[in-house]
């Protein structure tokens, strides 16, 4: 079809222009589709890009009147007279002012114009800030920055009937000096904080917007959200049919949202899914899981064929923290070799013996196991401290110079005290000679009492509405008094910084005379003492073990003051510390600046700040590095990706010295391990899923006291029934470089792992905030199938909240995890509805993986227990327990009676050695058993035929019927088999220790199934 010129020229001007606000068709000859460089079509898209040209055209109108307004709306010498600065009333009138008021009145006509052009600016760009802001924190604070703006109008044409009336009024009553110093003290300010907020938010849409479309250009981007996301998947039935008894379980329905489940299930009819679930606990708790393994590759399947082994059989192997370690050792070792089509079984992998079991237990000090690592591991901890130190403190940096200068200038200088005092002589009686930055405005008081004022009246009316009206349109006032009122106490508090207690810290610090030398020694304490707290923060971590029954047989100064108040004492001190510099810094950096352009008391002059060019170019480069550093990449995750795939990413090959025998490689540190490629079972067997947490706040928080939501990573899918599924394949297709390198089976062993974070969800300890800082970070972030849901919904108009359905969401996930994910960890700033979601260990929502085998419906879960739990509280099954009751309303009920009682697995329960025995110290630690067999009662709205199931629980204690040498070494170490997370430098003992007990603990677990008629004789 050949297209008209006028047509084709039309087309062309659009390919040009069209990366700013659109999109071109992706074919010849197709229709030009009308789509915003965020994605979002139709009318809405017509109509947002209307209302952005016009908030363009304000803001290039308004510049326009405001420049030629500009000159003859400031005379000289006006700000000075606005602020009060008249000389003595009773006395005569200085020359100054009489030269002042002889042009005030032509320079407040231009004036008008002036404070309406900069009102049509700033007001555009707030506009376009409301207009494209996403997140509800920028749509919200986009509404304060319009609310400014109109402040910042009335305020300046008060001013100008304030300064009118002073011509008329002679002489000036005191009340009109104030209030006139007192708006223009508000206009000013609330310029001030306009332009911080609005003016930088809208050149960041800016960028963004000609990012977005560059790139949808350049790669012709499609609606790739609708291949990535998973439609919910739930049980079978309706919520009335499934509940029987008239319950409405919709709540527990939806909490079983798996893809994947009903099929699996439908499959395996009439036989129980089956799931194998490895507990956290750091290379303890994958030592524990690798014995198990091993026992479970012996043991004949529940079903299939004769040869088949119980873990080849599995439908899934759940896995969290430390046990994903051995988990992802497995997946990795039964990949072919080179593309090559060898497929061995999970169960022909690391047994006793083989070639990868030795590698493993020769990298077992997986960290470090050499004095070099350790010097690497350390050095990686300080890298990214001092990283993280940069970002830090730039910002106060930046803020504090611009702020130092602006302070200085004549229209700034409504400070209620001198920031910093000149050494320049200045006579009182000519004060016009002299900066008015140098002297204190204690007029500009009026402009915090205008806003208070106005926050106690709003209140009062609030409470006078609610006192005489009940009615529906009483309490809406009300609560809209309350909001303004708010509000006005906001701004009051902002003024009152600007004021007062920004002058105050640059008067502090300017009193504060420190040499070079002990700046330098100060930073670098503050550096090292952060590094200390950091490392305490990292060692101290779960270091609470010890069994109740030794509790009480601490001295009373260890029962008052517990190891966890020392380390508490640490972290707080230290970010008093790291707060105390961040604010020094600001006043000091704010103080220099401001002493040095007021050096000579009679004009602003930037010269003096000696290479001022060049410290701005170093800062504008700092600040620009912001939207380069990813903050991933300067945490340890990397780190700790790299070192667990030293030891757990290894494959059996031939050996080339001795042929016909085998040996163990590791991965090469440039192999991509794709999770959609990598992590299954080539040959066939269970699906792996690594279980970790997504952290939220605010309103998408659970529940209080837990901030983190199931996060499961795995070949097919990644997720959890809270944000919403993804599928994995497509999601890398997509993804940008750096989160692709989060989607492998190395990452996800990681990820779920993440046991140090700067958040931690239930497990919160208190040092969350030191871990962000220091950059000690194990978690990632990683795209949240929320906000893909949205992108899917918001096509056709039919999210559930209308807002999503306008909301210019960007099209895009973010190519660089820049500074602002730095500051979300700071501020635990976790949006469910953001681009990323902060991922880290599963234990920070659940340590034993039986949560996500229970939301899989399976009907027989075997669950090694390596977790570091104080005996004798089984506090990770507990917790489980009370978490699958309240999700997915799954009751789990251990019998005290019979073969696998409870309380065989209680400390103390084993049968105890004589007095005098050397094992005679173990018998408070003594078990009767290692397997709890517990009866499984899923919920109508698990829509299964057969809604009882078995837990096989196996638990790592002390048994009476472990062998001699196992006993012994538990003799002669207390901590076992409790020794903490943090000790992740295990020595051969340890891990022949631990593994055997994992062995134990898998036969044990084994014996139990077949008392229970699962398993077929051998």
């Amino acid at each position: 079809m050949i297209r008209p010129p006028d047509m084709a020229a039309k087309e062309a001007v659009l390919r040009f222009i069209i990366p700013l606000v659109g999109t071109i068709p992706s074919a010849p000859g197709e229709r030009m589709r009308y789509e915003d460089a965020f994605g979002v079509t139709s009318a809405q898209s017509r109509s947002r890009i209307a209302r952005t040209m016009l908030a363009l055209a304000a803001v290039a109108g308004g510049a326009a009147i405001a420049a030629s307004c500009f000159r003859s709306a400031n005379p000289a010498d006006l700000p000075r007279y606005a602020y009060r600065d008249r000389g003595d009333p009773a006395g005569p009138v200085p020359a100054w002012i009489e030269a002042v008021r002889q042009h005030l009145p032509a320079a407040l006509a231009a004036d008008i114009g002036l404070v309406l052009g900069c009102g049509l600016v700033l007001g555009g760009c707030a506009w376009i800030f409301r207009l494209w802001a996403i997140s509800r924190f920028g749509r919200t604070t986009s509404v304060y920055v319009l609310v400014a703006v109109g402040i910042v109008v009335v305020a300046g044409l008060a001013e100008d009937g304030l300064l009118y009336w002073t011509l008329r009024w002679k002489p000036n009553p005191a009340p009109l000096v104030i209030a006139t110093a007192a708006m223009a003290t508000i206009k000013w300010a609330t310029v001030l904080l306009v332009t911080i907020g609005g003016v930088p938010a809208v050149a960041g849409i800016g960028l963004r917007a000609l990012w977005a479309g560059y790139v949808r250009i350049r790669h012709r981007t499609s609606n790739w959200w609708d291949r990535v996301w998973v439609e919910m998947q739930l049980p079978p039935g309706s919520p009335s049919e499934q509940g029987g008894s008239g319950l409405d379980e919709t709540s527990w329905r939806r909490a079983y949202n798996v893809p994947g489940a009903q099929e699996l299930i439908d499959a395996r009819k009439p036989e129980p899914v089956q799931g194998i679930c490895l507990s956290g606990g750091g290379v303890r708790s994958a030592c524990v899981a690798m014995g198990a393994m091993q026992e479970f590759s012996k043991a004949p399947a529940l079903a299939g064929p004769r040869d088949a082994r119980l873990i080849d059989t599995a439908d899934y192997v759940i896995s969290v923290s430390g046990g994903g370690y051995s988990a992802g050792a497995r997946l990795l070792a039964v990949q072919p070799l080179g593309g090559g089509t060898d497929s061995p079984l999970l169960s022909q992998r690391f047994e006793q013996g083989s070639p990868e079991f030795d590698y493993f237990r020769r990298h077992s000090s997986y960290i470090a196991d050499s004095p070099a690592e350790l010097i690497r591991a350390l050095w990686e901890v300080l890298k990214n401290l001092l990283a993280s130190m940069i970002i830090l403190f730039t910002p106060p940096v930046v803020l504090g110079a611009v702020a130092g200068y602006l302070l200085a200038l004549p229209y700034f200088s409504f400070a209620v005290l001198v920031p910093v005092p000149s050494a320049v002589r200045i006579d009182p009686a000519h004060p016009e000679r002299y900066l008015a930055a140098l002297f204190s405005h204690p007029a500009s008081w009026g402009a915090v009492v205008v806003f208070a004022v106005g926050a106690g009246l709003l209140t009062l009316w609030a409470i006078l509405v609610e006192c005489n009206s009940a009615s529906p349109r009483s309490e809406q006032m009300r609560i809209r008094a309350l909001r303004r009122g708010r509000a006005s106490a906001l701004f009051a508090l902002l003024v009152l910084l600007v004021i007062a207690g920004l002058p105050g810290l640059m008067r502090f610090c300017s009193t504060v005379s420190v040499p070079v030398g002990a700046t330098v020694a100060t930073l670098t304490g503050v550096v090292g003492l952060n590094y200390v707290a950091a490392i305490a923060a990292i060692a101290w971590k779960r270091r609470n073990t010890l069994p109740l029954s030794e509790v009480t047989e601490l001295s009373w100064w260890k029962r008052v003051l517990p190891p966890s108040v020392l380390r508490l004492t640490l972290v707080l001190v230290t970010l008093a510390i790291l707060l105390a510099v961040w604010l020094i810094m600001l006043g000091s950096f704010a103080a220099g600046v401001f002493g040095r352009v007021t050096a000579d008391g009679h004009r602003v002059d930037i010269d003096r700040v000696p290479y001022w060019q060049l410290w701005l170019v170093v800062l504008l480069l700092t600040v620009m590095s912001f939207g380069l550093v990813d903050v991933t990449s300067l945490s340890l995750h990397p780190f700790y990706r790299l070192r667990l795939a030293h030891t757990f990413a290894v494959r059996r090959v031939p050996s080339s010295r001795r042929p016909g025998e085998w040996r163990a490689e590791g991965y090469r540190s440039d192999e991509w391990t794709r999770l959609d490629e990598v992590g299954s079972v080539p040959a066939g067997g269970p699906r792996f899923v690594f279980a970790a947490a997504a952290t939220l706040s605010g309103d998408a928080k659970p529940a209080p006291g837990l901030n983190a939501v199931s996060y499961a990573l795995s070949a097919d899918y990644i997720g959890g029934p809270e944000l919403g599924w993804l599928r994995t394949r497509e999601l890398i297709d997509v993804a940008p470089p750096r989160i692709k390198r989060d989607l492998t089976v190395e990452a996800a062993m990681a990820v779920s792992g993440a046991a140090f974070a700067s958040a931690m969800g239930r497990q919160n300890r208190g040092f969350q905030k030191l871990l962000a800082v220091s950059g000690a970070r194990l978690g990632t972030w990683l795209p949240n199938p929320n906000f893909v849901a949205k992108l899917v919904c918001a096509g056709p108009g039919d999210c559930a909240d209308p807002a999503d359905n306008q909301a210019p969401l960007p099209k895009l996930l973010p190519k660089i995890r820049g500074a602002g994910y730095f500051y979300r960890e700071l501020f635990g700033l976790n949006y469910g509805d953001a681009r990323l979601v902060q991922v880290t260990d599963g234990g920070h929502y659940e340590n034993l993986g039986l949560v996500e085998a229970l939301r899989r419906r399976c009907g027989l879960i075997i669950c090694v227990d390596g977790g570091g739990d104080a005996p004798p509280l089984l506090s990770g099954l507990s917790d489980a327990m009370r978490l699958a009751e309240y999700e997915l309303g799954v009751t789990i009920t251990f019998d005290s009676e019979g073969d696998y009682p409870v309380d065989n697995i209680a400390p103390g329960s084993g049968t105890p050695f004589e007095q005098g025995h050397p094992l005679a110290r173990l018998n408070r630690r003594l078990t009767a058993g290692t397997v709890a067999a517990g009866r499984i009662t899923y919920p109508a709205a698990a829509g299964l035929d057969n809604r009882e199931g078995l837990l096989i629980f196996t638990k790592a204690v002390v048994w009476e019927g472990c062998p001699e040498w196992l006993l012994t070494y538990a003799a002669a170490n207390d901590s076992f088999p409790h020794d903490p997370t943090t000790d992740q430098w295990f020595t051969e003992d340890h891990f022949a220790a631990y593994t055997e007990l994992g062995r134990i603990m898998g036969r044990e677990a084994v014996r139990c199934a077949e008392a229970f008629g699962l398993i077929r004789d051998r």
